[in-house]
């Protein structure tokens, strides 16, 4: 392996057609719940090494499990010049072999990424692992805290690689205030004390729609295992013999991030909503070409939400709350509406993702029309929540963040 750092690209497959200078697409990450038609995937586009900023519907084909999406929306798409909040969990190995230089690149590396943090509504959080984990700063913006905590990082012990990338996820999903959330993990060494396995921090990172970037360092790590854990979750993975690289490989992640993972978003409704799990793959016509990409993923199942769904006999829209992230206590407005053309029993109820109901916003008979609930989030912890409409046979979910 020569001097420098190797950004292995997390799909594979796709490294033929960017040599080829022929256009790609890659699905990054698939957000679906278990029962609702609601769903939303990301999508990066590169053409001749360029990454496509603008995409229209009318250049995709989309379908599920093999069959076509007929409803579809473009939500959001990156763009080069506008910054994206970020959160992100710094996950850096101090096991005995990191002693040395290593452990003060690897120090160098992470107070690079912070030094990039806009200092306001950017955030992250600092773990170190040997043996264990230890969460060393939880999330926040405030530089300081981030530098001390990076400084205290040690080097001594055994390896609990997957054991750190799980505590990662579980930081982010906890306390992340920022839509575009990460886990950045650096490691030297194979995993020798984890309770959890790479599979174990796949399918926790995919349910809480989390990226993991990992980075290797050196030539004793565990490469086929941490470029899987990148390559499922959205994120990419680097690798390098030389701990001087690792600055450069930070700064380049909170660089993609703040760009916004440099991709699409893209809401749509499935064809097939109780499947357990599902194939999405994206046709994109670009640059006089076309270029495919697919990705699989479990549906999110949210235990006393998702139910067997009989036939649709009722009409309903459930649109994002705004805004989001909101702040506990300052409230958020979920708007929603009755399109059938009579009068129906609607309830709009938000719950946590182990399935226990936090609140239930309107539980009444409701004519056609569009309506609006305000939820304060009063007494709920920093994280996730689903919100649910539901009237008779059908139901509609979509997520929101508390701050």
């Amino acid at each position: 392996m020569k001097h420098g750092f190797i950004r292995v690209l997390p799909f594979l497959m796709l490294i033929p057609a960017l040599l080829s200078a022929q256009p790609s697409a890659r699905v990054t990450t698939i957000d679906m719940v278990r029962g609702s038609t609601e769903a939303e995937l990301t999508v990066s586009v590169i053409c001749d090494d360029i990454v496509q900023y603008i995409l229209t519907e009318e250049q995709l084909i989309i379908t599920d499990n093999g069959i076509p999406v007929v409803e579809y929306t473009i939500t959001e798409s990156s763009s080069p010049s506008l910054r994206a909040a970020i959160s992100a969990a710094l996950v850096i190995d101090a096991s005995g072999s990191m002693a040395g230089q290593p452990n003060a690149e690897a120090k160098t590396a992470a107070q690079a990424f912070i030094s990039f943090m806009d200092g306001q509504v950017d955030e992250a959080a600092v773990l170190w692992f040997n043996q264990t984990v230890n969460v060393q700063q939880q999330m926040t913006s405030i530089k300081a805290m981030l530098t001390a905590a990076v400084d205290a990082v040690p080097a001594s012990g055994a390896t609990a690689v997957w054991d750190a990338a799980y505590e990662g996820v579980r930081e982010v999903a906890a306390n992340a205030a920022n839509q575009k959330r990460a886990v950045v993990l650096l490691s030297d060494g194979g995993d020798n004390s984890s309770m959890h396995s790479p599979q174990d921090v796949i399918q926790y990172a995919q349910a809480m729609n989390i990226r993991v970037f990992t980075v290797g360092l050196g030539m004793s790590i565990q490469r086929t295992e941490l470029q899987s854990i990148a390559m499922l979750t959205g994120g990419q993975y680097f690798e390098t013999p030389n701990a001087n690289d690792l600055q450069v490989i930070f700064t380049t992640i909170a660089s993609f991030m703040a760009r916004g993972f440099d991709e699409h978003t893209i809401s749509f409704r499935s064809p097939d909503p109780d499947a357990v799990r599902h194939t999405i793959s994206v046709r994109v016509s670009i640059c006089g070409d076309v270029a495919e990409a697919s990705h699989s993923e479990d549906a999110l199942f949210v235990s006393g939400i998702t139910q067997p769904r009989p036939v649709r006999t009722t009409a309903m829209e459930l649109g994002q709350n705004a805004p989001n992230p909101f702040t506990a206590g300052a409230g958020t407005v979920i708007p929603y509406a009755v399109t059938g053309g009579a009068s129906q029993h609607v309830t709009l109820e938000v719950y946590d993702l182990l399935g226990r109901r936090m609140a239930v916003l309107t539980d009444r008979m409701l004519p056609p029309g569009a309506y609006t609930a305000t939820f304060s989030g009063d007494g709920l912890a920093r994280g996730t929540y689903l919100y649910r409409l539901s009237s008779g046979g059908e139901t509609l979910s979509r997520m929101l963040t508390v701050r």
